[in-house]
């Protein structure tokens, strides 16, 4: 009778268990091919536990029955093959992961289907023959002569898989490489000590070798992924990406930007917040049979699926926005973000994984304007983004060698009949010494970091300005503010040096903020526009009832003056309901003590009509469009009152 030790099995069954638990417990969203690799751990621990109820049945085998024996070892045999082929199928799966030849996946699977075909066959033949092994008539087990087939079965399948990585080494992941020079020696040397050591049972530890290097090597893709949701991150999915562009197989990714996420925290909560975000995420990860979901940003996710055709993809594209379109259940509350949509089709070798990105941020700016804030794929937006690449560096040129200009709109002072303020505004060249609008160029300088430039170069300017003689005759100068420059910690800094430097009255220094950032941190928005008002500075509401018009707010905050946006007086005076809105916000602003000024005075309709009305400040195109300094300082030292298309 064959004495076994069981010591080991017992060591790999613990670890296989403690597998088991870490492997749940991380609840490993971005994990590869993590329901194969599941089902792996689970049978090979199901293996050990039957190889040791095995063990222990043939230490007593007067009181186990025959068919018992038989069963149980032909079991045992036909599981651990089960397990190998599994692992041997999950990690093909993996060479194949970002290969285009994904033929080569199912022609591994009907190999080992075959393999495990002729061994099962080997299995029940043995049952009559014993070429494998067979009870005497003491019921002891022996070994037949063809008992170690099973590791000839496993040896096939390694040399095929290795066959396998070597023919797709191009489009192997870092952390699959590192298992392929792993895990086939490993397997290797544990098998040949269990040839050459029968008695010590071995098979469990080859198994709990093979799970623990898988995990090992892929667990680093905690690295790259995301904390909160256990999708992949921003990383992983730039190698995703690499790896697929690198094998030239086509795929798709769809983008998810959320908005105003804020007021879903305010009003459900931020426990509630989280279980959305995880809820958006998890649901991404399932809306396609081979997709991946990575989380981008704080409130950005991404879906990258294979390309199978334009029908495939304008399903998985309508899933997604149908999805969104109806609230999700968060702790029996339905919660319904709002939600930008954008995206990629690469179905072209070449590029990289960092213009993919581009492209797809690209898309996504493009979505959330938009009425139905969706971007579907559209071959001509590499062009478009090539060219806001073009204009970036051109911003990035005119920054390095002061290219911004100020220009200025001079501001009517209906009383005295002259221009009593002005506003600054921005104006940069292109490489052919064309001016480009503003429009064209201050969002993209906000997304892209520029506008810290922009302002300080207005604000030179108008400091500048602010110092000549020849215009003591402006009240004053405002400029524009974005979110990022008022929430600077160097403003101040900034402001201080420039009045220690041109020695101005600050006074006449306005600084014009608009609606929405005020609705950006309040505390710290108020707490510095406190610090900068006590250094004299004034600031000015600008584009007041383009946005939420939050009075309260407004009315808390000190603005030296208020800036009625044009976009009101598109059918003034003509329109009554125009007028109505028109006259009620002049009347409403009229008993502060604070400038009011009307922007975009096109005609003379419009000024007569708020001139009749009281108006004293007026500022549009009827009187004055944005003219450079030296033509601003002519008109301040001509004498008359101006006439209409100055």
């Amino acid at each position: 009778m064959i004495e076994w030790t069981i010591s080991t099995e017992l060591f790999s069954l613990i670890l296989l268990f403690l597998l088991l638990l870490n492997f749940h417990e991380r609840r490993w969203q971005a994990f590869p091919q993590r329901r194969l690799y599941r089902l792996s751990l689970y049978l090979s621990a199901g293996s050990v536990v039957l190889n040791i109820a095995c063990t222990h049945m043939l230490s007593q085998p007067e009181q186990v029955p025959l068919w018992v024996h038989q069963a149980c070892n032909s079991a045992y045999f036909l599981l651990i093959a089960a397990v190998c082929s599994i692992i041997a199928y999950y990690m093909c799966r993996l060479i194949y992961e970002h290969s285009s030849r994904n033929e080569g996946t199912r022609r591994y699977l009907v190999f080992l289907s075959v393999l495990y075909a002729l061994f099962s066959m080997l299995v029940l033949y043995n049952l009559q023959s014993g070429v494998m092994f067979y009870f005497d008539a003491e019921l002891n087990y022996r070994r037949g002569p063809l008992v170690n087939v099973g590791y000839l079965v496993m040896l096939l399948q390694l040399v095929v898989l290795v066959a396998l990585a070597l023919i797709n080494r191009r489009s192997l992941s870092p952390a699959m490489r590192r298992v392929m020079r792993i895990l086939p020696p490993i397997v290797l040397a544990l098998a040949a000590y269990q040839f050459l050591y029968p008695d010590v049972l071995l098979n469990g530890g080859i198994m709990a070798a093979a799970n623990l290097i898988l995990l090992i090597n892929f667990q680093r893709r905690g690295i790259e992924q995301d904390i909160l949701t256990c999708s992949g991150n921003r990383a992983s999915l730039h190698q995703e990406l690499a790896l697929r562009m690198r094998s030239g197989r086509p795929f798709q990714i769809i983008a998810v930007s959320l908005s105003h996420f804020r007021a879903i925290n305010q009003r459900y909560g931020a426990r509630r917040g989280d279980a959305l975000l995880c809820g958006i995420s998890s649901w991404l990860e399932q809306a396609h049979p081979k997709g991946k979901s990575f989380r981008t940003g704080s409130l950005d996710f991404a879906l990258m699926a294979p390309y199978e055709g334009q029908p495939g993809a304008d399903r998985l594209m309508k899933a997604v926005c149908a999805r969104f379109e109806s609230p999700w259940e968060i702790d029996h509350v339905d919660i319904l973000p709002s939600a930008a949509f954008a995206e990629v089709i690469h179905t072209e070798r070449g590029g990289s994984a960092e213009m993919i990105l581009e492209l797809l941020s690209f898309s996504l700016s493009l979505a959330r304007s938009r009425s139905d804030h969706m971007m579907r794929y559209d071959p001509a937006l590499s062009g478009r983004m090539a060219e806001q690449t073009r204009l970036i560096h051109t911003m990035q040129d005119a920054a390095r060698e002061n290219r911004f200009e100020a220009w200025y709109q001079p501001i009517y002072h209906t009383a005295s009949g002259r221009f009593s303020m002005a506003e600054a505004l921005v104006r940069m060249r292109d490489t052919r010494g064309q001016y480009l609008s503003p429009s064209a160029f201050i969002a993209l300088a906000e997304a892209n970091g520029l506008v810290e430039e922009i302002t300080d170069a207005m604000l030179e300017s108008v400091c500048a300005l602010l110092a000549d003689p020849a215009a003591d005759s402006l009240e004053a100068v405002s400029v524009n503010l974005s979110v990022q420059q008022l929430l600077s910690n160097r403003l101040v800094e900034k402001l201080d040096s420039l009045l220690a430097r041109y020695r101005f009255d600050p006074a006449r220094l306005r600084l014009e903020v608009t609606e929405r950032v005020l609705s950006e941190n309040v505390p710290r928005m108020r707490a510095v526009m406190e610090d900068i008002t006590r250094r004299g500075f004034s600031f000015a509401l600008d584009d007041f009832g383009t946005g939420q018009s939050n009075l309260s707010l407004i009315l808390a905050t000190s603005f030296s003056c208020i800036k009625l946006d044009g976009s009101l007086l598109r059918d003034y005076p003509e329109n009554e309901r125009s007028v109505f809105v028109v006259h009620t916000m002049l009347d409403m602003f009229r008993s502060l003590e604070c400038q009011l000024v009307v922007e975009g005075v096109e005609t003379q309709a419009q000024a007569d009509a708020l001139i009749a009305r009281g108006v004293e400040w007026i500022q549009g195109f009827y009187y004055a469009r944005p003219m450079p300094r030296g033509e601003l300082l002519r008109i301040l030292r001509s004498p008359g009152a101006p006439s209409s298309g100055a």
